[in-house]
């Protein structure tokens, strides 16, 4: 093989999306030699992507210690509190859950619970902040073949028949991640049998700050607050009826769900096209093979319902750097078996406890069963009221909690070499 054909990095991170390309940003601004395989043309527009994105303060700041938090929140819009709304009339029709009241003691007064933030909005500033560091060596468009992994490496084959040697292979490709199949990790999960429509509407009432969501036997309707008083609508739909959904056009659109809900959320416009998802729940048994880590969508696909998914997958990736950082600073590889386990254990329960507390929560409220009625009232109640559990939620929420990653709370990038 041509030498041109093979190179050699300490980490490639397989996936150049948002988790990818954040964690890419970060480890090279660490001073490890970074290589990073996406499957998308950098030179071409991203796909439109309707969806937008509750990160919480927690994963902002680790979007902050990337370079990339800073050039956004001009455009993101905070998040101030979260409310949930029963549809189904068996319940009161509303209860806040919480808000920026409920913080934690120390947080600087005005602060968020997090912001919303569109998808295009925040692809495109990763992609230009990852354009920047001219440290990270890119491999695009090309995608992986194959994983060889032996004593001196791990050697991973391109489609373009490129090979690249590294001491650890990250795999941030998503829920169909590549290099989880080829390191033999399984998974398990299920499908809901639902579709997410997403789209992007003008509102007419005004939004507080507020991400509310109402109950009802399909699956909840959501409304997630944007800049200029627009929103994102997130509606929990039957799989084919959602899929059909997605279908209409946005005059359609429009006048189904100002029929549906503008009783509930005021009139609506609708400002693009909208896109939807079916809804799946999928769950990595391991998140670490020899020489292999896996971050973000790669270790769990969960439900959307709170907005969970990438934020776990900003936690994943300051673990993953604390990690690597306190290899490096012990004299020990990168691929370490003792320290990528360490990381294993830090992440795993999170993620696998957040994955069922929101199929819970979606299986629970998402039906009009009078014998469950009881219980959601208890619980929206409870949860409305209770100070300490709307503290709890508030902390859980934003990410503000003991023990999680450095950069999660808050501490710089330049405090993990220190």
């Amino acid at each position: 093989m041509p030498a041109s054909q093979h190179t050699r990095s300490q980490i490639l991170i397989v996936g150049g999306g948002s988790s990818g390309g954040v964690l890419a940003v970060l480890l090279s601004e660490l001073g490890f030699e970074v290589g990073l395989v996406d499957t998308r043309d950098p030179t071409l527009p991203f796909t439109p992507d309707s969806r937008a994105f509750a990160i919480v303060r927690g994963g902002w700041r680790v979007l902050d210690a990337a370079g990339v938090g800073g050039n956004l929140v001009n455009k993101a819009e905070p998040l101030l509190s979260m409310e949930a709304h029963d549809r189904n009339g068996l319940l009161p029709p509303a209860a806040s859950m919480f808000g920026v009241e409920d913080l934690p003691d120390g947080v600087t007064e005005g602060e968020p619970l997090g912001y919303m933030i569109e998808v295009d909005l925040l692809n495109q500033e990763i992609r230009d902040r990852v354009n920047a560091c001219t440290a990270i060596t890119q491999y695009a468009p090309e995608t992986v073949t194959g994983l060889d992994v032996g004593d001196s490496g791990a050697v991973v084959t391109l489609d373009s028949g490129k090979t690249i040697t590294a001491d650890l292979v990250i795999g941030a490709d998503g829920v169909g991640s590549a290099i989880r199949e080829l390191s033999g990790i399984k998974t398990l999960g299920w499908s809901y049998e639902q579709a997410v429509v997403a789209a992007t509407v003008q509102l007419d009432w005004p939004h507080h700050g507020a991400a509310r969501q109402w109950f009802q036997d399909e699956g909840p309707f959501a409304i997630l607050p944007l800049t200029e008083n627009r929103g994102n609508l997130a509606w929990f739909r039957k799989e084919k009826a959602g899929i059909a959904t997605a279908k209409l056009s946005q005059a359609d659109l429009e006048a189904e769900i100002n029929q549906r809900f503008g009783d509930l959320a005021g009139p609506m416009k609708v400002l693009r096209d909208p896109l939807a998802y079916p809804l799946r729940l999928r769950l990595a048994e391991k998140l670490i093979a020899p020489r292999v880590a896996l971050v973000g969508d790669a270790v769990r696909r969960v439900n959307p319902l709170a907005g969970q998914g990438f934020n776990l997958g900003l936690k994943d990736i300051a673990a993953l750097v604390e990690i690597l950082v306190e290899s490096r600073r012990a004299g020990l590889a990168l691929s370490d078996g003792a320290q990528l386990e360490t990381y294993q254990r830090w992440r795993r329960f999170d993620g696998v406890a957040t994955a069922l507390a929101m199929d819970g929560i979606n299986r629970t409220f998402s039906n009009s069963s009078a014998l469950l009625s009881p219980f959601k009232r208890l619980a929206l109640t409870v949860g409305s009221t209770v100070g300490p559990l709307r503290r709890a939620l508030a902390a859980q929420a934003s990410a503000d909690k003991p023990g999680l990653p450095r950069l999660v709370r808050g501490e710089p990038l330049e405090a993990l070499i220190g």
